[in-house]
Formats: C-alpha cells, structure tokens, sequence
C-alpha cells in the first residue's frame, strides 16, 4: 500500500482515487454552537484546534449538514472557519460532508419539513448541497457523502437510483463536489448505487470512492449494517467486498462513543464523558459487561506499548489497508493530541491476533 507522510503525518489515497487523505481525520459531529444544539465544541475551542490538526498534518475533516439536532452549525462553524483563515487554508482541507437528512435554518430550534426537504430526489440534493455550500462559505465540497439510504417500508429504493446519481454526476460536472460516497450502507446497496451510477455517469471517472460506516474494536459487526435499523451482518465479507471495489472504507464512532480511549472501566466511570452525560440508549448500549471486559484487556494490551488506548484502537483500524483514513471526533485539544500519535503504533502480528480473539 502507498503511503507519504506530511508534517509527520501518513497519508492514504482515498480508494482508488488520486485523492490523499490524512490517515488521522477530524470528525466535527459535537461541533457547532452549544448555546442552543447540544454540541460540545463553539468557535473558540474550534478554531484553536482546527489551527492545530492543519500543524499535525491532520486535514481530512468530516462534518454533516444535519450534525447537533439538524442545527448545520457544524458546517457553519467550519464555515466561519474558512472565512476567517481564508482560501489557502480551505485549500489545505479535504472537506466531507453529507446530505439526506434535513437541516434547519441558524438558530431555528424546531420547524416541520416538507416532504421534500429530505432524501435522495433531484431536488433535495441539489438544494442540500447549495445549502451546505452557504454554511460551509465555501465553492465546493470534495468527498460528498449521502448520508442515509432513502428507503421504503419494503427495503425498496425511495427515490429511483438513476436519479439520484445523475443528481451526483451533475454536481461534479457543476464543480460544486469532486468526489462522490456513500454512508451506512451494505454491501447489495453499494453494489446497486454503483451500477446506477455506472448508467448516467457522464463519463467513466465518476465513481463512489469511499463509504462511511460504523466500525469499531468493540462493535465489529456494526460495518456490515443497514441504516438505522443496524442488524448484525458479516464483518469479514463487507471488508473483502469494499476492497474488492477499490472503495475507502471510513469508520465512524472509531472509538464507540469514548468507550476505547479508557474513561470507562468496571466500578470507574468518567461521569464527564459523552456516553454518561448522554446517558440512555448510550449507557445501555456501549457499557455492558462485555463491553467494559474488553477495555480491561486492551488497557493491558496498551499499557505493554506504551500507547493510549485510543491510539492502539485508532492503529487497529489502520492495520486494515482498505481504511485510508479514520474521523475520530474530538471536543478537547488534547484529545486531538492524543489521536495524532495513532499512525506511530506498530501492532504486531501476534498482537493482531489477540485483539482478533477478545473483540469479537
């Protein structure tokens, strides 16, 4: 796998692409302005550590028009961002961002949308993408991801996919995207997306070049699930196929919500940290007794590297090479800090094997 390294960073081309990304990324998904949507990060704390990651060499940044309640103010503090530092730092970013999903004007808390202020129509797309253009101040985007399938009660396709991909071709032929992906997807839906596009696609170059999908040490399965629902599916054949592709495979939630950086252990939990704080669904679903016996074993694992376990878990998603770049999603400098040093952990082939055993 080629690989270069910029201000000691490694960088991956993204799928068969000639796109380079950051091997470390910067998800902005608690991003915005906490006054109001429920995000963690405002401008100040922002800008400080947007500045730092372009020193880091980190600069594939991934946010979403629908991030923080549908708010946009994820985009619109990257927005703010690239109005105050100007084009040469926008020009440094790869930026993703995602649509499907609604998103509300600035300081809108709630509103009923129309039946086509959502999904994957020609319509909605179009005004999404200008919609995020607007928030992110910015001419183009350069990974647009649609963010959840659009689907039927039957599992069937809600909008025809010739539609919405000619929708996408038009957006790279407009200049407004360069490069076109999909999120929680399976493997038949990327399969039927890439032939739709493969019918209207204006010329052979157009193609999906990453998928975004939730992976992680402690929820392995989860890459191989559909939307929302996440039913279980097979972890080994969705790697094989998205390599088989040539498509990128970007994990989201890499460290499961906080759970893999070490905040959480048995009788000994950060009650500062997301999934206490968020409580609920968060609680029920990362710290189980499973869950919480995995963290004891790769606390040993990393504390025989030397390495966090947020490193050591951001490094086990990187040993995979159909994973060009992971977005770990940081609300504190340090943390940042902390991810960067990921790509300098070396993990053994023995040592493989036993995170292999204890994780699945």
């Amino acid at each position: 796998m080629e690989t270069k390294t910029f201000r000691g960073m490694k960088c991956r081309r993204m799928g068969d692409s000639g796109l380079w990304v950051s091997e470390v990324g910067l998800g902005t998904w608690k991003w915005g302005d906490p006054s109001y949507d429920g995000s963690r990060v405002g401008d100040h704390d922002g800008f400080n550590i947007l500045d730092r990651a372009l020193e880091l060499g980190i600069f594939h940044w991934d946010t979403a028009s629908s991030y923080n309640m549908g708010s946009g103010n994820s985009e619109r503090l990257l927005g703010r961002y690239f109005a105050c530092r100007g084009s040469r730092a926008r020009g440094q970013v790869v930026l993703a961002t995602k649509v499907s999903n609604p998103a509300r004007d600035e300081h809108e808390v709630e509103r009923e949308f129309f039946p086509n202020e959502s999904g994957s129509s020609r319509k909605y797309i179009m005004q999404a993408v200008d919609g995020c253009l607007k928030r992110l101040q910015t001419d183009r985007v350069d990974i647009l991801y649609i963010h959840q399938p659009a689907l039927m009660d039957d599992g069937s396709w809600a909008t025809p996919l010739d539609e919405t991909w000619a929708a996408m071709d038009d957006l790279v032929s407009a200049g407004k995207v360069l490069y076109l992906a999909v999120s929680n997807r399976t493997t038949s839906q990327i399969d039927e997306e890439i032939a739709a596009l493969g019918s209207v696609a204006s010329n052979p170059s157009r193609r999906i070049i990453a998928v975004q999908n939730w992976y992680n040490l402690a929820e392995r399965v989860k890459v191989a699930t559909e939307g929302k629902d996440r039913a279980e599916g097979d972890e080994q054949t969705f790697l094989n196929h998205v390599a088989q592709l040539n498509i990128g495979l970007v994990p989201f939630f890499p460290l499961a919500s906080g759970l893999l950086t070490g905040r959480y252990h048995k009788g000994n939990f950060d009650a500062s940290g997301r999934i206490v704080q968020d409580g609920g669904t968060w609680k029920d679903m990362f710290l189980t007794e499973r869950n919480l016996n995995l963290v004891e074993e790769l606390d040993r694992i990393a504390g025989k590297k030397k390495c966090s376990m947020a490193q050591l878990a951001i490094a086990w998603l990187l040993s995979h090479d159909v994973i060009p770049s992971v977005i770990a999603g940081v609300t504190k400098m340090e943390q940042l800090e902390d991810n960067a040093g990921a790509p300098l952990v070396e993990i053994t082939k023995e040592e493989l094997k036993e995170i292999d055993r204890i994780s699945k």
